[in-house]
């Protein structure tokens, strides 16, 4: 059986249980969901539902195969507290500082079969930012052209300050293997930004702030500029903020923007209040939204609307589709799934159809040609519910387009055989059969 073009991700990757485990993906075809498995020394914690610390992915160039992965240091070891100390009778508080680690970044790179430890950046931000990273602005790109390809890239964080007109990219390159800070002009003002992450596409890195715009760059130019793609007009206004800044974030909610067909997409779902949703909606509607991303709306069906950056160089977006769930509901297709008639959360876009969307629905995850209103896909997802009940969305999963070597069945034969650069491992192999794929570890230091 051949392997799927693409994949779903799911973005917590499993730590695997044996200490000499190895890193590996195992695919799945859509609308069934891809693990990523790293082994206790890549990650030392395992993913928890309940908090943050979990290794994940954190940004990704889908077209090279590339992953960017956060993985948290082991917790620290607990120490007995001192003595207490008296003064004139009065116990002295003793406080102390608490060690924070910060966590260690990998590049997986799907195509070659490894992942490389990032070193830390150390000090030396001419802004005088922290060292320490920021996952949400964060993210890798492929170097383009014949001399480019997965084998080489660079890995960027975007540093900038409030009502700062200079900012600082912070790069690490493949060539070099060494971090250097890039000053560049910020053209973002008296933007408040949101940072919902990092797309790699066109050779360049895309700052995404779902409220308001992106901001690209190409990271490889010796001097590079900042450029500002202002999103869609919103479909559908509601909210009670009097806050510019709070109306913006009510709005990043029901916002997503990702590649397919090799065009940005901007998907927007939006709501029409009625009734008794007209009475409730505000701070209760704002909290959930914000805390779940859960679709209060279930009275009124959702609309889903998506547009396209035809050319960046014009930032002018078209309106491709809009479609409400209630053509959706009446289809044959839909009853035929058993789905209940109730709105979904918006999960991706096919990566290589932009006319289908994939929608989380209870345990389900299931596709939809917007076009025609039919569902193509439907199957189980068979992520981790946390026990707050925060169902999946499109933060949770990613689309990762493979590479041929993957999506034909078989890696390159050099892989693992010893031959790259990174720490040598045993052999790996994959099997048409068996869709699991070793990637082997190696750093500037021990992983």
């Amino acid at each position: 059986m051949a392997q799927p073009s693409w994949v779903i991700l799911d973005a917590v990757a499993r730590v695997a249980a044996e200490l000499d485990a190895d890193l590996s993906l195992e695919l799945a075809a859509p609308p069934s969901i891809t693990v990523l498995t790293v082994p206790p020394r890549v990650s030392p914690v395992h993913a928890d539902p309940t908090s943050r610390a979990r290794p994940w992915v954190v940004s990704a160039d889908p077209a090279s195969g590339l992953l960017l992965l956060c993985a948290q240091p082991a917790p620290l070891r607990p120490t007995p507290p001192p003595p207490p100390e008296f003064l004139n009778g009065m116990r002295v508080l003793n406080i102390t500082d608490i060690e924070r680690r910060p966590p260690a970044y990998f590049v997986c790179d799907v195509s070659s079969a490894t992942a490389f430890r990032l070193p830390e950046p150390g000090h030396g931000d001419p802004r005088g930012f922290p060292s320490e990273i920021k996952p949400s602005n964060f993210g890798v790109v492929a170097a383009p052209g014949a001399g480019g390809g997965a084998s080489r890239y660079m890995v960027v964080e975007f540093r900038y300050m409030f009502n700062d007109q200079h900012a600082t990219l912070l790069c690490f390159s493949s060539d070099t293997r060494e971090w250097t800070w890039k000053p560049v002009h910020n053209p973002m003002g008296r933007w408040i930004w949101g940072s919902d992450g990092v797309i790699a596409h066109d050779g360049k890195l895309w700052w995404v702030d779902l409220a308001g715009g992106l901001v690209s760059c190409d990271p490889f130019a010796e001097a590079p500029v900042l450029d500002i793609v202002p999103l869609p007009d919103a479909d559908c206004h509601h909210t009670d903020s009097s806050c510019a800044h709070c109306a913006g974030r009510s709005l990043a909610y029901r916002r997503f923007v990702q590649v397919s067909a090799g065009k940005l997409r901007c998907v927007e779902w939006s709501f029409r209040r009625r009734g008794v949703q007209d009475a409730v909606r505000g701070f209760i509607y704002k909290a959930w939204a914000k805390a779940f991303r859960l679709n209060v709306h279930d009275g009124a069906p959702m609309t889903v609307s998506m547009w396209t950056l035809n050319d960046p160089e014009t930032k002018e977006w078209a309106l491709e589709y809009k479609v409400s769930f209630q053509a959706i509901w009446a289809d044959e297709s839909y009853k035929a799934a058993g789905l209940p008639e109730k709105n979904p959360t918006f999960a991706l876009v096919h990566p290589m159809n932009p006319d289908v969307a994939y929608f989380f629905l209870e345990e389900h995850l299931f596709s939809v040609d917007m076009r025609s209103n039919r569902v193509v896909e439907c199957g189980v997802h068979g992520l981790a519910v946390p026990p707050s009940g925060k169902p999946p969305n499109c933060f949770s999963v990613r689309a990762l387009e493979l590479p041929l070597a993957l999506s034909a069945g078989s890696l390159p034969s050099d892989v693992g055989s010893g031959s790259s650069t990174e720490e040598s491992s045993p052999p790996a192999s994959f099997a048409p059969s068996v869709s699991l794929a070793i990637l082997k570890i190696g750093s500037e230091e021990e992983a």
